[in-house]
């Protein structure tokens, strides 16, 4: 038996966040467990199936407005585990995004060669 294997492009970043995902059908409720620029990690409250495409919405601490995700297919399901490949996200949220998974380290004084 042969296992297909994926190298994954992305940095991820652990977190626990509340978040929204909705579909044409439904509203459910979940916690993001981790991100990357490209895709989530989920855990829902509602029953999802393999392709479907869902709009994410997820409350961060240190934002106001939720980050939304215009548009993500559903890639994998095990439980009410699910992961999520990002295929529609706006100029804004992409930034956002990009804030969360590669953070500027805070430094006191610049690096001196």
């Amino acid at each position: 038996m042969s296992k297909h294997f994926t190298l994954r492009t992305y940095q991820r970043v652990m977190l626990c966040s509340s978040s929204y995902y909705l579909s044409e059908d439904f509203l459910g409720k979940g916690i993001v467990r981790d991100i990357s620029a490209g895709g989530w990690r989920m855990q829902g409250d509602h029953h999802i199936k393999l392709g479907m495409r869902l709009t994410l919405r997820m409350e961060h601490p240190e934002d106001i407005i939720p980050l939304e995700i215009e548009e993500a297919v559903v890639q994998w399901v095990s439980g009410r585990d699910f992961g999520v490949r990002i295929t529609k996200i706006r100029g804004s949220a992409t930034r956002r995004l990009a804030r969360l998974v590669n953070p500027r380290p805070q430094t006191d004084s610049p690096i001196q060669r």
